[in-house]
C-alpha cells in the first residue's frame, strides 16, 4: 500500500469514493443545507437590529424558532420511516423555500416568528429541522459499522465546509452591496434570504433524486384472530359423523367409540382451542380512532430505553450551552463590542467553520483508537473550557483568538458521537431515536437564545458565554461517565 493511499483510508476518503449514490446525495444536501444556515446566521441578529427589533424580542425569536423546529421535527421524524424518507426530505425542503421568500420581503416581527416556526430558519448556523435525523438515520441503514465513523466524519466536515462557504460568502456579499452599489443594509440582508430560497430549490431536487434503497424495508404486519372464527374452527375440527353431529354435542351413549378415546379426542380438540384464544389475546388491542398517534411513537427496547433517556439528558444540557452561545450571537457579540463589520465576519467564521470541517477528519481517526467515547470528551471538553472565558478578554484579537482555538476541537465530538448513537439502538429504532434525540436537543436549546437576549440587553453577553461552557463541560464529564466501555453493534 502506497504512502498516498494509506493515507487516503487514514481520513477515511476511500470510504466515501466507494460509498452508493444516495449516499453522495445526502452529503451534497447536507453541504448545500450547511451554505444557506452560515449565509442566514451571520446576519440574522443585524437583521432585526436593523428593523428596529430589541435584543429581548430577537432572542425570543430565536426560541420560538426552536420551539417551532420541535415541533414540526418531532412528528416529521417519526412518520419518516412510515411516510417514506424522501418524501419527508423533499416536504422539509419546500418549508425551506417558504421561509426563505417570507424573509426576503416581510418586516413584521409577527410574520416573520410564524414563518419561522412553521418553515425552517436556522437562528443558530447549526441543523434544524427534520433532515439531519433522517439522512444520519439513512446513512447508518446502508453503511456497515466498520465505516460509519468515516462517513459520519465526511458527513459532518462537508456541513462545516458549507458553513464556512456561507458565512464569507454572506458577509463580503453584504458589505460589497453597501458600499460598492450604495445599498441599505436591509436591502442587502434580503438578497441573503433570496438566496437561501434557491438554495432550498436544489435541496428538493436532490432529495426526490434519491433511490428507494434509502427507505427502511417495512415488516408486514401479522394477521389478527378473530376468536368467533377461531371457535367455529376449533369447533369444525372435531370429527363428525355421518350426519354432520359433533361428537362432543353427541350423548355419549350414541357413540361406537369408547369412553377412553372419546374423551382423548375432546380433550386434543379443547387444547387446540385454546391455544387459537391465547393467540388472539396477545394480538393486538383494537385502539380508538383518536389514539392513532401512539402507533407512529418508537417503540423501544426496555435497554434502547434506558440509554436513550441517559443521552437525552446530558444532550439536553449541552444543547442548552449551545443555544446560549449561537453563531448569531456570537456575530453580534464581535459587532457590538469590537465594531467588527461584516465581511470581516464573514471571514472569521468561515475561519472557525473551515477548521472544524478539517478537524471532523481527524475525530474519525481517533475515533477508531481510542473509541467513540474517549473521542468525544477528550476533544469537546478544551472547547467547553474556552467558551467559558471567551468573553472577558478586553482585546478584539485575543476574543479573534479564542474562537479561533475553540473551533479546533468543538466539533470533533460531532462524528463520533452521531456513530455511537446509532450503534446502540436498533435498526428499526435509528430513525425515531435520532429524531426524539434531535428534537430533546432542540427544545433545549430553544432555551439558550432568549436568555442571551436578556443578557445582551444588560450588557451582560460574557456571564452568557460562561454559563455555556459549564453547561458543555457537564455534558462531556457525564457522557464519560455514563458510557464508557459500552460495547457497539452492527445492526
Amino acid at each position: 500500500m502506497s504512502i498516498i493511499t494509506g493515507f487516503a483510508e487514514e481520513i477515511g476518503i476511500l470510504t466515501l469514493i466507494r460509498a452508493s449514490f444516495d449516499i453522495h446525495l445526502l452529503c451534497f444536501q447536507r453541504f448545500i443545507r450547511m451554505f444557506a444556515y452560515g449565509q442566514v446566521t451571520i446576519i440574522l441578529a443585524l437583521f432585526f437590529q436593523d428593523l428596529g427589533i430589541s435584543q429581548d424580542k430577537t432572542g425570543l425569536f430565536m426560541t420560538g424558532t426552536l420551539l417551532g423546529d420541535v415541533v414540526i421535527s418531532f412528528f416529521l421524524t417519526l412518520v419518516a420511516d412510515r411516510l417514506g424518507r424522501r418524501k419527508i426530505l423533499a416536504g422539509g425542503a419546500i418549508l425551506m423555500c417558504m421561509s426563505g421568500v417570507t424573509f426576503s420581503y416581510a418586516s413584521n416581527y409577527w410574520v416573520l416568528l410564524i414563518a419561522a416556526i412553521v418553515g425552517v430558519i436556522s437562528p443558530s448556523g447549526n441543523e434544524i429541522g427534520p433532515f439531519r435525523a433522517i439522512e444520519e438515520s439513512t446513512l447508518a441503514h446502508l453503511t456497515d459499522l466498520k465505516d460509519r465513523p468515516d462517513l459520519y466524519a465526511w458527513y459532518s466536515l462537508l456541513g462545516s465546509l458549507g458553513a464556512a462557504l456561507g458565512t464569507i460568502s454572506s458577509g463580503w456579499l453584504v458589505e460589497k452591496l453597501q458600499e460598492g452599489y450604495s445599498w441599505s443594509a436591509l436591502q442587502s440582508y434580503r438578497v441573503v434570504f433570496v438566496l437561501y430560497s434557491l438554495i432550498a430549490i436544489f435541496k428538493f431536487v436532490a432529495s426526490i433524486m434519491l433511490s428507494p434503497l434509502v427507505e427502511l424495508e417495512q415488516v408486514p404486519a401479522e394477521p389478527k384472530l378473530d376468536p368467533t372464527s377461531a371457535a367455529e374452527r376449533g369447533s369444525s375440527s372435531r370429527p363428525q359423523d355421518s350426519q354432520g353431529d359433533s361428537y362432543a354435542m353427541r350423548p355419549l351413549a350414541k357413540s361406537n367409540e369408547s369412553s377412553d378415546s372419546l374423551t382423548a379426542n375432546n380433550d386434543d380438540d379443547t387444547e387446540e382451542l385454546f391455544e387459537e384464544m391465547d393467540q388472539y389475546s396477545q394480538a393486538p388491542k383494537k385502539r380508538s380512532k383518536w389514539l392513532f398517534w401512539v402507533d407512529y411513537l418508537p417503540q423501544l427496547t426496555p435497554n434502547s430505553r434506558r440509554v436513550v433517556l441517559q443521552l437525552v439528558l446530558l444532550f439536553s444540557l449541552d444543547s442548552f450551552g449551545s443555544g446560549i452561545a449561537t453563531q448569531s450571537w456570537l456575530s453580534y457579540y464581535f459587532a457590538e463590542r469590537f465594531a467588527v463589520k461584516e465581511g470581516a465576519l464573514g471571514s472569521l467564521f468561515f475561519v472557525t467553520n473551515l477548521i472544524s470541517a478539517a478537524s471532523s477528519i481527524v475525530a474519525s481517526s481517533i475515533s477508531k483508537r481510542l473509541g467513540p467515547i474517549v473521542t468525544m470528551v477528550a476533544t469537546h471538553l478544551p472547547s467547553s473550557i474556552v467558551l467559558a472565558v471567551l468573553g472577558f478578554p478586553p482585546q478584539q484579537s485575543v476574543a479573534m483568538i479564542l474562537l479561533i482555538v475553540r473551533s479546533c476541537t468543538a466539533s470533533m465530538d460531532v462524528a463520533p458521537r452521531q456513530a455511537f448513537l446509532s450503534s446502540i439502538v436498533t435498526k428499526e429504532e435509528r430513525t425515531s431515536v435520532m429524531g426524539v434525540v434531535n428534537v430533546v436537543r432542540t427544545l433545549a436549546q430553544s432555551g439558550g437564545p432568549g436568555l442571551m437576549g436578556k443578557f445582551a440587553s444588560m450588557n451582560m453577553m460574557p456571564i452568557g458565554f460562561l454559563i455555556a461552557g459549564l453547561c458543555k463541560g457537564g455534558y462531556d464529564l457525564g457522557i464519560l461517565a455514563s458510557f464508557l466501555g459500552t460495547q457497539l453493534h452492527n445492526n
